[in-house]
Parts: structure tokens; C-alpha cells; sequence
């Protein structure tokens, strides 16, 4: 079994249906089925919508580092403590939309860091005081608002994640960030035309600059005819973007239905899938060795020269 690191879980979505503070739903409910699906390390999102204020922001984030804790898996802070994924899973703190931040920026992305984050979007679909998203007015990108968090996050080596950043946004994210972008969750808008994904020009953006790019499993993301929502057409976008910019920008960054409740017909919605997506890369023509590489390699090269 070749194990993966999963960029993007919506984990907070998944634990505030369990959580007590007392025992880990992590443990209980989903460390299980991420050993089943040979998930090794997975980035768990605290995720907010656009509606959130601070202090939703970090009770949240303060929920997600208390239950990884409570399981007893291992918390990943910097690159002496990343390792190729294991039987046991590790997890990586995220933050998907910066909503909650309206004022003091530099020191709420600090205490986002402090509290464990090392990948962070600064917006959701949503258009905030920071950053607009795909649902936001297109001519709006970047804030100067923003622009301090992209300064404050450079700084402290915390990766910024452009997947649900519109056009605009992520143009001037390309500009304004010193250090390379991801986009933790998006796939090739060639093969699949939802907004969400990326054009030629981003996929090339992003290579240029160093990033990487996590195939989203999400089913409406993959293909636009609903019969071919499958692990084996995600595993096409991967060839694509790996033609296209080459396969040491490729990685995974699955978006399960499962975490958040999403019941979908296919069969990559939940981590004990994971296995289907590297058959499907298996079935496009990719060695073993390049199935490593966007399964984990890739993923801990870029963190050990960033984090």
C-alpha cells in the first residue's frame, strides 16, 4: 500500500458533529478509516464560510489542535518533525477562509501560527476584509489588508493556499507573495470547467513559482459528465497537470465528502477510498516511483525547504 499525505480535510466540519472535549473524535471516528485508505498525514482545515467572526475562528482552531492531541497522533510544527507517512496518521494544521480577521492582522495570523497552522487561505468562496473568493465581485482581488497577511505569513514560513481564491485574488497573490503558493484542493479547468478549478495559465503560475497542486476528489471537480466522476478520471487530471508543468507539482489534496457530510455516488468521497486513486494513477501510465511522488515525496520535499 503507497501512503498519501491528504493536503485538505475539512476536519473541523467533521468534529464539531462529536466533539466533547473529553474524548477524540479523531480517534473514535476517522483515524480508522484514514488507516484503512493508507492516510498517512493529513492537513486538517478549521474551514469558515465567510460568516464567522474571530472569536468563531478560534474556538474552532482551538478544537481541532485539542482532538489531535487527544488522539495521541503526532502534530506536525515544523520540518524536523515530518517523515514519510506511516500506518499511524499524522495530521498538519490548516485554515481554510480567514473571515474572522478584521482588524490586527499581523497578530491574529501570529496566533493562527502559534496555535499550530502552517497552511492558510485567506478566503473561502466568500469576499472578506481580506481577500475575495469565487463567489466574490471578479474585479476584486487582494486588500491591503491582505497584502499584511501575505507579509506576516511569508514571514513566519506559513503557506499560503490559493484553491478558492477568484482570478483576481489569485493574480495578485502571485505578485504579492515572496514565497511559493499551493493550491490545496483544485483540479485542471481543462478537463473539468467548474470555476474552482484552475486555468493553464494558474497551473503554469503556481509551477513557476515553486507550489503545488492537490487533485480534489470533490465530484463535481472532476468531470463534467457525471458518469465519469471517478478516482480514474481524477487520476487524468493529475496526468495533465503533470504534462502539463511536470509531476513534482502534483499532489493530493482530496476534499472528502465524508468529513462533511457529503453522500457522494462515486468512489473517492471518504479516506478509506484512498487506495482507488493510485490505482487510478496506476491505469494512466505512472511508475511507481512518480505514484510516490504526488502520493507523499512531493508534499514533504516542498515542506522541508518551506516550513
Amino acid at each position: 500500500m503507497i501512503r498519501v499525505f491528504d493536503l485538505h480535510a475539512d476536519l473541523g466540519e467533521a468534529l464539531k458533529k462529536t466533539y466533547d472535549g473529553k474524548t477524540s473524535a479523531l480517534k473514535e471516528h476517522w483515524i480508522p478509516r484514514m488507516k484503512q485508505g493508507g492516510v498517512g498525514i493529513t492537513a486538517a482545515a478549521s474551514f469558515f464560510a465567510g460568516r464567522e467572526s474571530w472569536e468563531d475562528m478560534t474556538h474552532e482552531v482551538d478544537m481541532v489542535r485539542h482532538d489531535i492531541e487527544l488522539s495521541g497522533a503526532k502534530l506536525i510544527l515544523s520540518k524536523e518533525d515530518l517523515a514519510e507517512p506511516e500506518e499511524e496518521p499524522a495530521f498538519l494544521m490548516t485554515v481554510e477562509g480567514m473571515c474572522g480577521i478584521r482588524d490586527n492582522v499581523s497578530l491574529k495570523i501570529r496566533w493562527l501560527y502559534e496555535r499550530g497552522n502552517r497552511i492558510g487561505s485567506l478566503e473561502w468562496n466568500d469576499q472578506n476584509e481580506l481577500a475575495t473568493g469565487n463567489s466574490g465581485d471578479p474585479c476584486r482581488g487582494l486588500t491591503e489588508k491582505g497584502k499584511e497577511a501575505v507579509r506576516e505569513m511569508n514571514r513566519l514560513h506559513m503557506i499560503i493556499d490559493v484553491s478558492h481564491a477568484n482570478e483576481k485574488t489569485f493574480w495578485d497573490l502571485i505578485e504579492c507573495s515572496e514565497l511559493p503558493l499551493i493550491a490545496t484542493h483544485s483540479n485542471a479547468k481543462s478537463l473539468c470547467t467548474v470555476e474552482r478549478n484552475l486555468t493553464n495559465q494558474q497551473i503554469r503560475a503556481i509551477a513557476q513559482k515553486g507550489g503545488l497542486i492537490g487533485m480534489n476528489a470533490c465530484a463535481s471537480f472532476i468531470s463534467d459528465d457525471p458518469a465519469k466522476r471517478t478516482a480514474r478520471t481524477l487520476a487524468s487530471h493529475a496526468r495533465y497537470i503533470a504534462d502539463l508543468v511536470g509531476i513534482e507539482h502534483v499532489a493530493c489534496g482530496f476534499d472528502y465528502g465524508a468529513y462533511y457530510g457529503a453522500k457522494e455516488g462515486h468512489d473517492l468521497y471518504s479516506p478509506e477510498m484512498t487506495q482507488n486513486f493510485i490505482e487510478g494513477l496506476r491505469a494512466e501510465g505512472f511508475s511507481e516511483d512518480e505514484i510516490k511522488d504526488i502520493a507523499y515525496r512531493n508534499v514533504l520535499r516542498f515542506l522541508n525547504q518551506y516550513l
